[in-house]
């Protein structure tokens, strides 16, 4: 169940030409405990799914050459996988695993929190309830995980920093039955990784 939503634009790809000598790398990969399955982002714009066996059970591809996929995050539970697409779109999917098949299905297409036609870097579940996404355009967008349909808007943009391109971010839940954790009334702490000086190493780190 392939999402139809995602439209190729008549605009040149932001970057150039998306791996115009078909070099073979990896964006992306996430190991889900929870299904034993592990999932690849390629660069010929796909999503591969192994099983333990090292087979390939689910690829997940879109349509048109400028909505490749470029990372993917798994939830706690692993039925539920979000992919981040070139164009600036998250992508929300059900994964049913009945014995040998690997499923997905379509949940959702979540768009206008992110600059359109940038691309995505990345995306993590928080709690059960919660997506968050960045991406190139300095955004770090909050997004409900249970959405379904499209949706044009996040929760809310948490981080919005043109000049402060976000790589990497990392989610520390507290535990809100601690005493720590009441005593502060923090949920959580966001580490966001970027800017312009460093490139990919050496790149500063912002905590929200």
């Amino acid at each position: 169940n392939t999402p139809d939503m995602i439209r190729e634009s008549d605009e040149s790809a932001y970057g150039g030409p998306r791996n115009p000598h078909n070099l073979i790398f990896v964006f992306d990969a996430s190991y889900s405990i929870e299904n034993g399955l592990l999932g690849v982002a390629l660069s010929d714009g796909s999503l591969r799914v192994v099983n333990g066996r090292g087979i390939c059970v689910l690829p997940i591809t879109l349509p048109g050459t400028k909505s490749h996929l470029t990372s993917f995050a798994w939830d706690s539970t692993g039925k539920q996988l979000a992919t981040c697409v070139a164009s600036g779109a998250l992508i929300l999917w059900s994964i049913d695993t009945d014995g040998y098949e690997v499923t997905p299905s379509c949940q959702a297409v979540l768009e206008g929190g992110h600059e359109s036609g940038r691309p995505l870097y990345g995306a993590l579940f928080c709690g059960n309830d919660l997506v968050v996404s960045w991406g190139v355009d300095g955004r770090l967008c909050l997004w409900d995980s249970q959405s379904s349909g499209n949706l044009i808007a996040p929760i809310s943009t948490l981080v919005s920093n043109p000049d402060y391109p976000l790589y990497a971010v990392d989610i520390f839940q507290c535990d809100p039955t601690t005493k720590k954790a009441r005593a502060k009334v923090v949920t959580a702490t966001i580490a966001c990784g970027g800017g312009k000086d460093g490139g990919f190493m050496g790149v500063l780190i912002k905590l929200h």
